[in-house]
């Protein structure tokens, strides 16, 4: 069921409970709410409400009832699809190529060394190892059937990227990928709001230089210019930091950021 908050008489929340316990906050235990049946004028609005399908009509639907979403249709496609962020962070992430459909053997060998990460243009496959890494040219055929079958990344277009080692958390997670030295950030109006370990299943890993990760995070928010954002940094092992990821805020989980304290960070900003 979805729910509509103002919180603290400043800011509408439209949620609804996933139950993904990185996503899901409550925020009536933390905040003063009201439940608005109907109002004047326009306001802007937060979805928390999972992933976000046919954004375009969800917005037009609470734009026409006074309800206006802090991103727009077009900066929701910007922050979410690899394609569209990636020309204006080009130099702070790993070289990518997107494909419509798999491309031959020898084509993506011309472009890149293996071994090789793929992905969605949207997102992983909850980084399953087996569907993120193509270690050898022997796996590639394999690994592009198995990604058509995949019920997460059948429908989106191939990306290739650029192995890049990063530097390797203590401790696995099972059924994922090598955790690396990779965190959150939040950013609402291009001020960073919150940031975190990505791996909040791991006890709290080094944060060595992570100032130069999170000015690159944010020359990336102010490129791109999308209200409220997330944006994924990694260290790698040579000591570099990269942009891993972009995403709308309003789909992304807290990893291990306070929801209390980013919430209200936002409050402070709005």
């Amino acid at each position: 069921m979805i729910c509509l908050l103002r919180l603290e008489d400043q800011l509408t929340i439209m949620t609804h409970k996933t139950n993904v316990e990185v996503y899901d906050f409550d925020f009536e235990l933390f905040f003063q709410c009201g439940h608005p049946y109907h109002w004047e004028g326009q306001h802007l609005c937060v979805l928390r409400t999972g992933a976000i399908s046919d954004y375009q009509n969800r917005y037009d639907e609470y734009l026409s009832k006074g309800l206006r979403l802090i991103n727009s249709a077009e900066q929701h496609v910007l922050a979410s699809e690899l394609p569209a962020w990636y020309s204006y962070v080009q130099e702070f992430t790993p070289r990518s190529v997107c494909f419509e459909t798999f491309p031959s053997l020898e084509e993506i060998s011309d472009i890149f060394s293996f071994p090789i990460f793929i992905k969605g243009a949207r997102q992983t496959s909850q980084h399953n190892p087996e569907l993120s890494i193509i270690p050898t040219p022997a796996d590639y055929a394999d690994i592009s059937q198995r990604y058509q079958n995949d019920p997460i990344l059948h429908w989106q277009k191939i990306v290739l990227r650029e192995f890049i080692e990063l530097a390797p958390a203590p401790g696995s997670v099972p059924g994922k990928i090598q955790p690396s030295l990779e965190f959150r950030s939040f950013w609402w109006n291009g001020h960073c709001v919150g940031w975190g370990q990505y791996w909040y299943q791991l006890p709290p890993y080094s944060t060595e230089g992570i100032d130069k990760g999170l000015s690159i995070a944010q020359e990336a928010a102010s490129r791109l210019k999308i209200p409220f954002l997330v944006i994924d940094i990694a260290k790698t092992i040579d000591g570099q930091w990269i942009i891993i990821e972009c995403n709308d805020a309003q789909e992304s989980g807290y990893s291990s950021i306070s929801p209390q304290v980013l919430w209200r960070n936002i409050l402070d900003l709005v």
